[in-house]
């Protein structure tokens, strides 16, 4: 479990979609599924990885889910405005599922660090 705790969620997303699109990779069928099955255990790992509340851990989500939110927002303006093809739907999933993790995980950190700590909402 320390592994996949450890596990940048959202980078690997970003960083699969990314060397998919520069390797010029046909996304069909197989792949297009792997890709579908990574964004679902990016959601449910980084909801259960951001359960574990602690300072340093708190201050590296923010700081990982900052960088892959910009990373991938580049990345989509590039596919959308800077390629022909334009934003494929499989990469357009992926993009979404790295908004959402970016949003709901700092939120859900949040919220255990105040039932943790016993503050009043």
């Amino acid at each position: 479990m320390g592994f996949i705790a450890a596990l940048p969620w959202n980078f690997v997303i970003v960083v699969s979609l990314i060397g998919f699109h520069q390797t010029e990779t046909p996304i069909e069928g197989v792949i297009e599924k792997a890709i579908f099955i990574l964004c679902l255990c990016a959601l449910i790992f980084g909801f259960i990885n951001s359960s574990n509340i602690s300072h340093r851990n708190f201050t590296l989500l923010i700081i990982r889910s900052t960088t892959s939110v910009a990373v991938a927002s580049g990345f989509s303006s590039y596919l959308w405005w800077g390629t022909e093809a334009g934003l494929p739907f499989i990469y357009a999933i992926g993009f979404a599922v790295v908004m959402i993790n970016a949003i709901v995980s700092p939120i859900n950190s949040f919220k255990t660090a105040l039932r943790d700590f016993q503050v009043p909402e």
